[in-house]
């Protein structure tokens, strides 16, 4: 039961992270901007009388934006960093890492060692629940 709930908060935490709170923010900042900006300087607001208007003109000019930048950082941004640094810093892919190259050298016996630490203990946190 505590494992079902737990698995609940996770799938709720994620939904509500990356997409509802995501959603309403996003047109929560398109409201504001029509009504703070748009309203209010005359010129814009005869290019835009409606928020629907807005609303394209803004979709059409701010997503593919965020797609290039998104772009960028997942490709020479900070996102390849970040996953080196998560990389090294994870003992259990140091581990697999390091018996993959001793099963390389034909060392298996220390690969299993290495290894094995992880198998009991996740044997150990299996008898515990």
């Amino acid at each position: 039961m505590k494992d079902r709930l737990l698995r609940y908060w996770v799938y709720f935490r994620r939904g509500h992270a990356t997409y509802l709170a995501f959603l309403i923010s996003f047109a929560n900042f398109i409201a504001i901007q029509y009504r703070l900006v748009i309203e209010n300087v005359p010129a814009l607001a005869s290019l835009f009388p409606r928020l629907a208007y807005f609303l394209v003109a803004f979709a059409a000019i701010y997503l593919p934006i965020c797609i290039v930048i998104g772009w960028w950082d997942y490709k020479k941004g900070g996102v390849p960093v970040e996953k080196t640094v998560s990389t090294l810093a994870n003992p259990w892919n140091r581990d697999i890492t390091l018996a993959l190259i001793l099963l390389m050298q034909d060392k298996k016996d220390e690969a299993i060692q290495i290894l094995s630490k992880w198998v009991e203990k996740e044997a150990r946190e299996g008898a515990q629940r």
